[in-house]
């Protein structure tokens, strides 16, 4: 069964700064999974995840933001393309065009799948103003998969408490201009499509969700379309049809 271990996670104020979590050494083959984020963002801004190792990261699904009162708060996750080695590691995040930002880091354990194909179902809702916050995935999730969840607002600190069966990992905000973010994460046991937070509110705000694949891809997929190819080639190269 996958298992979600918290690495830690850094966000502050700063215009453009470069937030990089503290080194960790994952697990052979584990899974690194970034959330990630900016307030004050503006069309064409981006944030970057990078590791020391020359690991490279897939954002996926939307890019939701929040474009009301002095925040405009953007949000992402991404997620590394290969599984990481046993050595010391370290996470950054770059933006580019933020008043401020960071990154909340978290390995996976008992993962084959990487990179978007780790991704089962994903959501992100921009703008949002439902109090308590609640994100709502497409179909419900499996009770075997991993969740994280993320949601960027307007206050400082977030203050939400996570839905049931969820642990925080990160609760805190920064005062220029008014900023909050909140990243929960569950390993399993979980099997609603709609999860609502316990308690606290946004004035404004955006959320990221993501449900990890735990199962593994089809084995010589890319081996056997390889071999049909070549046969076709030969068949082709004889005349045959």
């Amino acid at each position: 069964m996958a298992t979600v271990t918290q690495r830690g996670r850094v966000w502050d104020t700063g215009n453009n700064t470069a937030h990089s979590l503290t080194a960790f050494t994952p697990a052979a083959n584990d899974l690194i999974v970034v959330v990630h984020g900016m307030s004050g963002w503006t069309s064409g801004d981006t944030s970057v995840i990078t590791d020391d190792q020359g690991g490279i990261y897939t954002q996926i699904g939307a890019n939701p933001r929040s474009t009301g009162g002095g925040t405009a708060c953007a949000l992402w996750i991404s997620i590394r393309t290969t599984l990481a080695a046993a050595v010391s590691t370290i996470v950054t995040e770059t933006p580019a065009g933020s008043t401020g930002s960071g990154l909340t880091v978290f390995t996976v354990s008992g993962m084959s799948r990487t990179g978007s194909s780790a991704a089962l179902q994903n959501k992100g809702e921009s703008t949002q103003t439902e109090s308590p916050v609640v994100l709502t995935f497409g179909a419900a999730t499996l009770t075997t998969n991993p969740i994280i969840l993320g949601c960027m607002g307007e206050d400082n600190p977030a203050a939400l408490g996570s839905p049931t069966g969820f642990t925080e990992d990160t609760n805190t905000g920064w005062a220029t201009p008014t900023s909050g973010i909140h990243v929960c994460f569950v390993s399993s046991g979980q099997t609603n499509s709609a999860y609502t937070y316990a308690s606290g509110a946004f004035t404004d705000h955006n959320e990221v969700g993501v449900e990890l694949d735990t199962t593994t891809p089809p084995a010589n997929t890319l081996v056997n379309l390889e071999r049909m190819t070549r046969g076709l080639e030969r068949g082709m190269n004889y005349g045959i049809s």
